[in-house]
């Protein structure tokens, strides 16, 4: 097929989640002998989505790349305003909300570009849901728009424009099947639009615990957390458990932090958690292979790249109950344990310390589980299986 994903960032920037499924997504569908090209903006940072990048094409990875600057009409006071009462719950009106997706990532010159070639392609992703150059982008191409939208149960995901979004895309791709029922309850989406696919995973070329203890000299053991650090992804909750963990435990267990955004800790915290920042792709796999177990505390995940590495990297991993999708990995996989309150998490913790056999059976059954489901060649079928099924491929 020829393909083209449009995405708002894409390649050398601090990403998140959806532009590492993205890029990942991209390479192992132009291996399978897809024709697939990148649409996206000049911006890197996706607060100010400034303009860094030149205008144009380019090659990332052996991927083509074009880039389209990013509006700079956009009015960053209302789309605060908006996005606060968002948050707060108050229901917008209609045209409130695209006032506020409108003051958000957009790009004319990419839209215009979508309607001179919308013949010239047989399908255009989409992801994830909640930018403007998904919304405006697939509606330009409706009939030939897969949306991949990285869903969470979110005020976001109730307004009304994504409920327009989701009705006008010939075809929505989910990671996980809670991810699917979520979609289905909110959005009232009719079985022929819809696939489960996820993305693939691999081992990395080697895991070493003992280099990544040497190199940032932590000799105790620890709990691992990788990726944003910030409220949507419950981080704070992390450290507040963990400070409650250390006043009544009175062991080594540190935490550590791989990853952006600010952490407050208070003094206390700092003889237990270490916040090491970004590191090296391989540094963060062996800080996987040394952990005692990785903790994923997010409740908002719609599939959670960091369970799947992992386990990969043969350790277990800690979910937190109310995220329906790591907790379906987890039981499903057999590979990690839930936590719903902090007792819960300080029994998981101290079995795991004391049950070293234990951890290393869970995350047996993980890696298993990554490695049979969750392999790009599955992944592969699935997506032409979806192709097919919404009418896009032959």
């Amino acid at each position: 097929m020829k393909l083209a994903l449009t995405v708002p960032r894409y390649g050398p920037t601090g990403a998140g989640g959806a532009e590492v499924h993205a890029k990942l997504l991209v390479e192992h569908l132009a291996s399978a002998g897809h024709d697939i090209e990148v649409l996206t903006t000049c911006a890197r940072d996706a607060v100010t989505w400034a303009n860094e990048f030149e205008p144009g094409r380019t090659a990332i990875d052996g991927i083509a790349v074009h880039r389209f600057p990013a509006s700079e009409r956009r009015d960053p006071d209302v789309y605060r305003a908006l996005q606060q009462r968002i948050l707060q719950l108050d229901e917008l009106s209609f045209d409130e909300e695209k006032r506020w997706i409108s003051n958000g990532v957009n790009s004319e010159a990419l839209y215009r570009h979508l309607q001179a070639v919308r013949g010239e392609f047989d399908a255009f992703l989409f992801i994830p849901y909640m930018f403007g150059t998904t919304y405006w982008g697939a509606q330009i191409v409706s009939d030939r728009s897969v949306l991949i939208p990285c869903l969470h149960d979110e005020p976001y995901a109730q307004m009304k424009i994504y409920k327009e979004l989701f009705d006008n895309v010939k075809g929505v791709m989910f990671n996980t099947e809670p991810e699917r029922e979520l979609g289905v309850e909110m959005f009232d989406l009719p079985d022929y639009k819809i696939g489960v696919v996820g993305m693939g995973f691999e081992p990395a070329a080697e895991y070493d615990a003992e280099r990544f203890r040497r190199t940032y000299k932590i000799k105790d053991p620890f709990i691992l957390y990788s990726g944003r650090r910030e409220h949507g992804k419950n981080t704070p909750l992390l450290v507040e458990y963990f400070r409650t963990y250390k006043r009544y435990n009175k062991n080594e267990l540190r935490l550590v932090f791989l990853g952006s955004g600010p952490l407050d800790l208070q003094p206390v915290d700092r003889k237990y958690v270490v916040d090491l920042g970004y590191v090296p792709e391989q540094d963060k796999h062996d800080a996987c292979a040394a952990a005692l177990a990785f903790v994923q505390p997010s409740v908002n995940e719609s599939l959670s790249i960091v369970i799947m590495e992992s386990w990969l990297a043969g350790r277990p991993v800690v979910v937190h109950a109310r995220c329906a999708v790591t907790s379906h990995h987890a039981k499903r996989s057999q590979g990690g344990l839930a936590f719903g309150t902090y007792f819960e998490f300080e029994e998981i913790l101290n079995v795991l310390l004391e049950q070293r056999e234990l951890g290393n059976r869970l995350a047996k059954n993980g890696r298993a589980y990554v490695l049979g489901e969750l392999s790009w060649s599955s992944c592969l079928a699935r997506f032409d299986a979806a192709m097919r099924k919404f009418g896009l491929m032959g």
